[in-house]
């Protein structure tokens, strides 16, 4: 049996950059706790004595630098810290991961006869330890980024699938924006009944050259028999080719699936998009606190958009679009005017104007939008009564956005399963594209969103929202 070398072809090569990916981040974590136990000691020292004695803190850290840094480097590793950087967490993990180091430690040294004359160097060591990695973490992220982007570094995939499967997720992997993720560059498509019967050939050979592509993304999997998947599966194996599944908006419910017993047959559960009752409290709670300091902050602004509506044409200030919320009811979602009085009843006469897909209706010179509502679509400024939704339990914060009666009615039984949880004012269709994307990728990313869900998700999700926003992109 002939095995293919661990560091020969694509999949050699990405392993390499694995490797030098995780020693320099435990480089920069090494370095993180060096910097941060000193900077605790030298802080201390300089507000007792007025002067900062190196060698003294290097005699400290030289005692107990070897075991902070072994305790957090398992710890990292056990949280995920040095995955790749698509599934690698950031700061509310290594918060998290220095707090429970520091928990460990006291234990450890507690259990060792460890004389504590002041706890100062365990929240000084947590505070300075934290910092310095995230900052030095954020700089990594940051420069690889800039590096990947000067080098066009990208990967390179075969799509196998059937013609719809693959031109949706082609369209999906190389037009939605995800600055964390290495990008996709789609060199070619193999149609189900195309592929080889032997992948020993030339046009195995050809199909899977391993100088034009890295991936190989299966679509369509269940069109293909076992027989077919297995071969192909063998053929990448041994030419180091990493093989993908790209699943169908069901399959992408499976997120979080689990084995069930059955006698004789593997079974998996798989739940509806739904979040469980204390996610949904939690996030409850979110949202009316984040809400309530959000709408103090900005209440002066609405006050002046609100002045500058009622000046343009005398007409009403808020304009109340009917959309369809959790389980499917209807309510009436809270906007500043941007359009003349009377839009809705002209939208018949426009309808061949639209220029988005599925269910939704957008125009980017929309003949009906007001002056002053131009440029509160634009920025989105038009969205923030809805903060009056929020604060009543009829919207979330972050969440699937909310469509109005007549594209919900467009939706089919699958799309309409992004009803089972609360609408948002923002959510992933802001952070990842908004209007340039299609309509069956924000369904997915609905779907991912409810999948995933987090606190700390919603945090990224608003924090993202607000660069996207002032940069207008899919905005119109």
């Amino acid at each position: 049996m002939r095995f293919r070398p661990l560091l020969s072809g694509p999949a050699g090569t990405q392993r390499l950059r694995r490797a030098a990916s995780v020693l320099i981040l435990a480089l920069i974590d090494v370095t993180g706790v060096f910097l941060g136990i000193y900077a605790a000691f030298a802080l201390k020292l300089l507000v007792v004595t007025g002067s900062v004695d190196s060698a003294a803190v290097w005699r400290i850290e030289q005692t107990i630098l070897p075991l902070v840094t072994v305790v957090l480097l398992l710890i990292f590793a056990k949280n995920n810290l040095y995955s790749a950087r698509e599934y690698r967490p950031r700061s509310a993990a290594i918060l998290s991961s220095t707090t429970l180091g520091v928990v460990v430690l006291v234990v450890l040294t507690i259990a060792s006869g460890w004389d504590f004359t002041t706890y100062y160097i365990v929240y000084g060591g947590w505070f300075f330890v934290s910092l310095f990695i995230i900052v030095l973490r954020a700089s990594y992220e940051s420069i690889t980024t800039l590096a990947l982007d000067a080098t066009h570094y990208e990967r390179r995939a075969l799509l196998v699938g059937g013609d719809e499967a693959v031109g949706r997720v082609s369209h999906a992997l190389e037009h939605t924006s995800n600055r964390r993720g290495v990008p996709y560059r789609i060199r070619g498509s193999v149609a189900l009944d195309e592929l080889p019967a032997q992948w020993d050939s030339p046009d195995g050979d050809r199909l899977l050259d391993t100088g034009l592509i890295d991936e190989v993304i299966l679509t369509d999997v269940a069109e293909l028999a076992d027989e077919a998947v297995l071969a192909l599966l063998e053929a990448c194996r041994r030419r180091g080719i990493a093989v993908r599944l790209a699943p169908t908006t069901v399959e992408l419910l499976s997120h979080t699936i689990q084995a069930v017993p059955a006698p004789g047959f593997p079974l998996f559960s798989v739940h509806p998009p739904v979040l469980s009752v204390v996610q949904f409290w939690v996030k409850r709670v979110f949202d009316v606190v984040v809400g309530l300091v959000i709408t103090v902050l900005v209440a002066p602004f609405l006050a002046v958009f609100m002045l500058l509506i009622k000046l343009e044409d005398r007409g009403p200030v808020f304009h109340r679009s009917r959309r369809v919320g959790v389980d499917e009811t209807a309510f009436d979602c809270m906007k500043l005017r941007t359009m003349k009085v009377g839009a809705e009843q002209m939208q018949a006469d426009i309808e061949h104007l639209n220029e988005a897909d599925g269910a939704l209706f957008k125009i980017r010179e929309d003949p009906r939008v007001t002056r002053i509502g131009g440029f509160l679509r634009r920025y989105s400024l038009d969205e923030l009564p809805q903060l009056i939704n929020v604060l009543r339990g009829e919207m979330s914060l972050v969440g699937p956005r909310p469509l109005p009666v007549r594209d919900y009615e467009l939706l089919d039984a699958v799309q309409r399963k992004r009803y089972l949880v609360l609408p948002g004012m923002t959510g992933l269709w802001q952070i990842s594209g908004r209007s340039d994307l299609s309509f069956d990728e924000l369904i997915r990313l609905d779907f991912y969103y409810i999948e995933t869900w987090s606190i700390w998700l919603d945090f990224v999700i608003l924090a993202r929202t607000i660069p996207v926003v002032l940069a207008r992109r899919g905005a119109f």
